[in-house]
């Protein structure tokens, strides 16, 4: 089994054929891509920490409907997050 390989390993093997991997990237470029990294986390954490009382208020509140609303609107917001992540990561890719 053990030539068995993960998808994970399959779509880095791809990647790599395509250059699309990590190391064709220059140190710069991981080091703005690590840069990319660290602030969306911050800011997902940011996200996080903000609605926190306030889904927990729901909760205790037994208020279904808001609960909905407010996780609606924190996935939204991590979302954008994310999405600016990636086409931060584009754009230092060049692409």
């Amino acid at each position: 089994m053990s030539g068995l390989k993960s998808s994970f390993d399959l779509a880095m093997d791809r990647m790599a054929k395509r250059g699309d991997g990590l190391s064709s990237l220059t140190a710069e470029q991981k080091e703005a891509m690590a840069e990319i990294a660290s602030r969306a986390k911050a800011k997902v954490a940011e996200i996080e920490i903000m609605f926190r009382p306030k889904l927990e208020a729901a909760r205790a509140a037994d208020d279904a409907e808001k609960l909905a609303t407010l996780e609606g609107q924190q996935r939204f917001e991590i979302g954008k997050i994310r999405e600016r992540e990636t086409l931060d990561r584009e754009a230092v890719r060049g692409k």
